[in-house]
């Protein structure tokens, strides 16, 4: 796993200076009702293809889950198409949110599992965006802007 982070590190640092962003999203997962907080950073490969990590927590709640999410982009002019890998940690459910999925996981088991999303940015000259996320556990609809970017302007 080293080998493959310094390979990757390598790879980034190369042309870091023109494509990569970072920014924060504020969520809510519509079929159990929680608050996200994020932060996101992507790294674009080609000009319609990036890689992007983030990461999702629930503030509000004292009971330490989170998500790691690792994805590619397609850009399809205002929407991008996205496809990842989703590691994340669900505490135990005293209150049946996830129903069948409780009886097959132990309490605080880490869960893995692929997902699929969308976004869609509001305004042409604004960086705002819409985004949708999807996988067998969740249904995430939330807000994305960009806070920090490294590079030329497109």
């Amino acid at each position: 796993m080293k080998k493959f982070i310094i390979i990757l590190f390598t790879f980034f640092s190369l042309n870091i200076y023109s494509q990569v962003g970072v920014g924060v999203s504020v969520a809510n997962d519509i079929e159990n009702d929680i608050s996200k907080l994020g932060m996101g950073l992507s790294y674009t490969v080609l000009p319609k293809v990036s890689l992007g990590a983030g990461v999702m927590i629930t503030p509000f709640d004292i009971d330490g889950d989170y998500e790691i999410m690792l994805n590619v982009k397609y850009n399809l002019g205002r929407f991008n198409l996205a496809a990842g890998y989703m590691f994340d940690k669900m505490p135990d459910d005293h209150m049946g949110m996830h129903m069948g999925m409780h009886s097959m996981h132990s309490s605080d088991e880490n869960h893995n599992e692929p997902y699929i999303g969308i976004d869609y940015k509001l305004f042409k000259n604004r960086k705002l965006r819409i985004f949708y996320n999807q996988s067998e556990m969740m249904k995430t609809i939330g807000i994305k802007t960009p806070i920090f970017k490294v590079g030329k302007k497109r």
